[in-house]
């Protein structure tokens, strides 16, 4: 859209305050820092909707003090800073600035240009700066006051302020009309004056109150003042004496403190050398009972050695009887050797008998041998000399005869070997059967005794089995039995210590309840009241004890306790006063001394309530910490209700500097920090006697005794089953040991016989073996005889097959020569014959030879068998010899071996008797120890009754300096300035003599002097201050009717003015018509509404009501100018006001803007031509970027 910008020619104006520039940096859609200049005249902002004009107005608003987000768009005070968009960032500040030239000096500040600043912070801060000082709004608003710029002036008008103008309810529109009078700062004066009055009022009211109460008590006051200075008279008196005769006490009693300090040193070093006499008889008793020890032991080691020559005899006649056993079972073999040796013999007997015979058989054979070798020989000759008388036919037939001889000289040697091999084969087949019948019997004898090795073994591993179980139970039972021991004595040395523990605790708790029973530690006069009381029921009727045996304190804190309630430890509780006084009568009556005492009745406490007790280190207040009967509770609260406990002197600083030092501190370690400020600490001195914690020590050693017996039944307890325990496990050791020994011996027969039958077993596995080899010879034997039959057969075949042959031709020859032939025949026969029995000599010879040969082996392998058993039987008898050799040795060992015992029997004896003799002397140094320690007790127990003194002479030290700082607060250092009294009778009686008169004046209110004093200023000062109220409240009231008088006055003349420039203007703009401002009540314009009747041009008089919009917003402006016709404001901020108008009333509009624009600036927002015309400047704002708005500037001139 393009913007027609009218030129014109601005006149010189004349100088007048005018907004000379807006500066503008986060504030709502200006992000970024915006300078508007701005000079006299009219600036015209415009822009499209939404662009950010209406911004600027808010902004000037905002500067000038405007509070309500509403007016300025908007829901909170965050909503003024840039909140961002989608580009950029939000800003964490808004500001705004407004620079107003003042060279006129309009506005009451000594600048010639003032920079009114406002800048605000997303976390909430503000600030208002005038020219960049820090200020506050008032400031600002008192700056502005009656200028018409402002927040609620005429300065500033948007189409709000216009409905406000023209609302139905006439007060809205006074504020208006009252900045155009020019009395809102009297308003103000006025309201600040009424406000002030009223407050004058109340002070008037208050004053004389505190008047009337002081009157009341100001009288009693002086009585009371003059009562506590007689009192101080009468102190100081009482403190001059009462001080000397405090320091003299306290001279005493530390002269008798140094001399009980000394007594205990000397007993403490007598206690010392008594000491080191127990600690050389115990270090003796310690050397007797080492000594002791070592005998027991050697005794131990002594019946160890009886037990283990027990064990050896045992075991020696374990080996005797085995040895007997193994002697018993080589008779028995040696016996079996001889039976089988005499089989044996005897069948060698018969096998010599048959070599006999077989020999005797062969010698005959050889004597017939030779008489047939005799006549084959003379047949043989006679052969040869027939033969020789033959032809060579005959003698090639006798060659050829010869030959049938010698073929039948082979075949029978042929046939005779051939029968010796049947023979033997036969013998041999005979032996084979004789052997595998022996190899059947042994193989069956071998299989027997496996089986008896098999029982035996199985026996034997059983035995061996049960054996090393009981040898491993034997070993078990045996570190139990080691175990059990060394747990006995454990249980000795326990019960021991135990005993020792008891027997000194149970001593400390019988001197602790000695001295409770004597009430060592009290002083004189409690202790001489608590024993009278003891045995007087009348005079303990209504006494309930010393305080410090009717509470309990836990350990902890009964040093702390115990220095806060100091002395008070010692007063003795009671029922009523009455009970108190009767208490003291009888001190007084006794001459027994002072005691303070607590009345149930009249004692009163009170506990901290609204205490900082947050800090760290405190641990409560004094009073929680006590444990007591509820009747005491009052007793409790007074002493100690108002002190609180923490754990160190630093937290006691903290505590007290934050509560301001209202009441006393302590710490666990004693130290005091009083309300005064005064602060007591130091060492606490060790007491052998602690009142407070007497009763919860013999309590607490009560108890731990009594845990300690428990602890002690309990260990005796199981040292019995212990003790239990070991005699069945030794009941159990014997046992197993006997039970060893028969295991022993049976394992030793049954070991004994695996041997044997191993042996047997070996022996007969050799038999077997043999027999096998033999068996195996015989075979290979027969295997070459069967060979030989076969080649003997073929032979004999082949030579028979000759002979047929040989005699088929003799035969032939014979029959050409019978004669001869039968002759030679007959001697061939004959030869043949013999030859043929010479053969069978010789056959039977060779048999019996072998049969001889076989009977000679069998002799020699008998006789082998004989030498073995010999043998066997020989090693048997040297194994016997042997053994009866162990035996003898082994009985040897037993007699050397009861010797030993008997030998160390007599030392154990001799040990026992030496052991009795160190065990007397361990009795007598026991005595003598335990009648050491009796005379160290006693010389405790003086020290401690000697310390029990030198507590009570510091208790009593204590109480008095105590005392004299309690009552005067003055330190024993700090005395010595003070008369030693030289009577102290007559000082004590000075003392009463004062202390009743001050009993006689009653209560006396020290404080009172001063409190009168200051009461009499006050009341003066009082009384001159209502007088000076009372002439206040007189001079306002004028100022106050001076100003209303005043505004009365300005207000009717101005208003009159308006009204009468309204009718004009607003004839001017409409062309016509009339209209009139009027005061709903005339008597009251000060508060009164103002109705606005308009009538336009061709209309009746009517309401504003029923104008048209147009109408309204022009009547409104018609009003602006009246008003602006009587006031000029500087300047004015114009936003949109003429939206409504219609164009003809638009350029009217603007044409007054340049009527009233010589005396006021404005700066107007708007939409409209005819208002953009009027203007000398217009800015345009635009949107470049999305949620920010941005500047364009133009000048315009003519």
């Amino acid at each position: 859209m393009k913007i027609l910008f009218k030129m014109k020619k601005i006149g010189i104006r004349c100088e007048k305050m005018y907004l000379k520039r807006l500066e503008l940096q986060g504030f709502k859609s200006f992000a970024e820092k915006t300078i508007l200049e701005f000079k006299p005249g009219i600036t015209s902002v415009i822009g499209p909707n939404g662009s950010g004009k209406s911004n600027i107005s808010d902004s000037i608003r905002w500067v000038l003090g405007e509070q309500s987000m509403k007016s300025l768009r908007g829901a909170k005070s965050e909503d003024i800073i840039f909140s961002g968009t989608q580009n950029r960032k939000s800003l964490g500040f808004a500001e705004a600035s407004i620079v107003i030239d003042n060279s006129d000096g309009k506005l009451p500040i000594e600048y010639s240009e003032v920079t009114v600043t406002r800048k605000i912070y997303r976390s909430g801060e503000t600030g208002y700066f005038i020219n960049k000082v820090p200020c506050r709004l008032k400031d600002v608003l008192e700056l502005f006051m009656d200028t018409g710029i402002g927040k609620d002036g005429y300065s500033i008008i948007g189409q709000g302020k216009i409905d406000e103008i023209l609302s139905n309810k006439s007060e809205d529109r006074r504020h208006i009309f009252e900045e155009a009078a020019g009395i809102v700062k009297y308003r103000t004066r006025k309201a600040e004056s009424e406000k002030k009055l009223e407050q004058t009022k109340l002070n008037l009211l208050r004053i004389n109150d505190i008047i009337a109460e002081i009157e009341s008590n100001i009288e009693p006051l002086k009585i009371q003042s003059e009562k506590a200075k007689q009192f101080l008279s009468l102190r100081d008196e009482l403190k001059n004496i009462e001080v000397g005769l405090f320091v003299y006490n306290i001279e005493e009693y530390r002269q008798k403190l140094e001399k009980l300090i000394k007594d205990i040193e000397i007993m403490e070093a007598q206690r010392n050398d008594e000491t080191d006499k127990l600690d050389n008889l115990q270090k003796s008793k310690e050397d007797l009972k080492t000594a002791v020890d070592n005998i027991t032991m050697q005794i131990e080691e002594l019946q160890n050695i009886g037990f283990e020559s027990s064990n050896k005899i045992e075991k020696i006649n374990l080996n005797i009887g085995i040895s007997k056993e193994k002697i018993v079972n080589n008779n028995a073999n040696i016996k079996r050797l001889d039976e089988e040796k005499q089989e044996v013999e005897k069948r060698i007997k018969e096998l010599e008998e048959e070599k006999s015979g077989k020999k005797e058989k062969q010698e005959n054979l050889l004597i017939n041998k030779e008489k047939f070798q005799k006549e084959l020989q003379e047949k043989e000759e006679e052969l040869n000399k027939l033969t020789s008388k033959m032809s060579s036919k005959e003698l090639e037939i006798e060659e050829k005869k010869k030959n049938l001889e010698k073929s039948v000289d082979e075949k029978y040697e042929k046939s005779s070997e051939q029968t010796a091999i049947k023979t033997n084969e036969e013998n041999l087949i005979k032996r084979k059967e004789v052997l595998k019948t022996q190899n059947i019997q042994v193989i069956s004898e071998l299989d027997s005794i496996r089986m008896d090795k098999q029982e035996i073994s199985k026996t034997f591993y059983e035995m061996e089995t049960k054996r090393n179980n009981v040898i491993k139970e034997k070993n078990e039972i045996e570190a139990s039995k080691q175990e059990c021991s060394k747990k006995q004595e454990e249980y000795e040395t326990l019960i021991n210590q135990i005993s020792n523990d008891i027997r000194i605790k149970d001593s400390k708790r019988k001197f602790l309840i000695e001295t409770e029973k004597e009430k060592d530690g009290y002083i004189k006069s409690v202790k001489s009241l608590l024993i009278a009381c003891e045995k007087d029921n009348s005079l303990n009727k209504g006494m309930h004890g010393v305080l410090a045996n009717l509470i309990s304190v836990d350990k902890k804190y009964e040093t702390a306790i115990e220095m806060c309630l100091g002395a008070s430890m010692q007063n003795i509780v009671t029922d009523t006063e009455q009970d108190a006084k009767k208490l003291i009568e009888y001190l007084r009556n006794n001459n027994l001394g002072r005691a303070s005492f607590l009345p149930i009745a009249s004692v009163k406490g009170k506990k901290l309530d609204k205490v900082k007790l947050k800090s760290n280190g405190v641990i409560g207040i004094a009073s929680d910490l006590v444990k007591y009967n509820k009747k005491y509770e009052q007793i409790i609260l007074n002493l100690l209700g108002r002190t609180v406990v923490v754990d160190e002197m630093n937290s006691a600083i903290n505590l007290a500097k934050g509560n301001n030092y209202s009441f006393r501190i302590v710490t666990l370690k004693g130290d005091i920090i009083n309300p005064s400020g005064v602060i007591t600490g130091g060492s606490v001195p060790s007491k052998t006697v602690n009142l407070l914690g007497r009763s919860r020590e013999i309590e607490d050693l009560q108890k731990e005794i009594s845990n300690l017996e428990e602890k002690k039944e309990k260990l005796e307890k199981e040292k019995e089953n212990y003790i239990n325990s070991i005699q069945s496990i030794i009941k159990r050791a014997e046992d197993l040991e006997q039970y060893l020994k028969e295991i022993e011996i049976t394992y030793a027969t049954e070991k004994q016989k695996m041997i044997s039958v191993e042996e047997k077993i070996e022996n007969l596995e050799k038999n077997l073996k043999m027999q096998k080899e033999e068996i195996q010879k015989v075979d290979d034997t027969i295997k070459e005889f069967e060979s030989r039959k076969e080649s003997l057969k073929n032979e004999i075949a082949n030579l028979e097959s000759q002979i047929e042959e040989y005699n088929k031709q003799i035969t032939e020859f014979a029959q050409y020569n019978k004669d001869n032939q039968k002759y030679v025949d007959d001697l061939n026969f004959d030869i043949t014959n013999l030859k043929i029995s010479v053969s069978s000599f010789d056959e039977s010879g060779l048999s019996i030879e072998e049969m001889i040969n076989r009977i000679n082996q069998d002799i020699d392998l008998q006789k082998s068998s004989i030498n073995n058993k010999i043998e066997q039987t020989e090693q048997m008898r040297q194994e016997n010899k042997m053994l009866k050799e162990e035996i003898i040795k082994f009985e040897n060992e037993i007699e050397e071996v009861k010797l030993s015992v008997q030998n160390s029997t007599g030392k154990i004896d001799e040990l026992k008797e030496i052991r009795t003799q160190k065990n007397q002397k361990l009795s007598n140094l026991e005595k003598e120890i335990t009648q050491q320690f009796n005379v160290i007790e006693d010389i405790k127990e003086q020290c401690v009754k000697m310390n029990v003194k030198k507590t009570n002479t510091e208790q009593s030290l204590e109480e008095i300096i105590n005392k004299l700082w309690e009552e005067y607060e003055i330190t024993p250092n700090n005395a010595e300035e003070y008369p030693r009294p030289e009577n102290i009778a007559i000082a004590e009686k000075e003392v009463k003599s004062i202390r009743n008169q001050i009993r006689d004046l009653g209560s006396i209110n020290i404080d009172s002097i001063e409190e009168y004093k200051k009461t009499k200023e006050r009341y003066d000062f009082m009384c001159e201050q209502r007088l000076d109220l009372d002439n206040t409240a007189g001079k306002l009231r004028k100022v106050i009717q001076s100003m209303t008088e005043t505004m009365k006055n300005q207000f009717s003349e101005k208003f009159k003015q308006i009204n009468k420039n309204f009718g004009e203007v607003f004839v001017e703009l409409f062309g016509g018509g009339k209209a009139e401002l009027i005061l709903n009540d005339e008597n009251d314009i000060l508060e009164c509404g103002i109705d606005i009747k308009v009538q336009p041009p061709g209309k009746k008089l009517q309401n504003m009501m029923l104008l048209s919009g147009g109408e309204k917003a022009f009547t409104a402006i018609a009003l602006l100018f009246a008003i602006l016709k009587i006031n000029p404001a500087p300047f004015c901020v114009l936003d949109e006001i003429e939206a409504a108008l219609d164009d003809v009333n638009v350029y009217r509009y603007a044409e007054y803007l340049k009527k009233f624009s010589n005396s006021t600036q404005f700066l107007v927002i708007t939409h409209r031509k005819g208002t953009m015309e009027a203007a000398d400047t217009v800015y345009g704002i635009t949107m470049e970027e999305s949620g920010i708005s941005k500047l364009l500037s133009m000048k315009l001139s003519s």
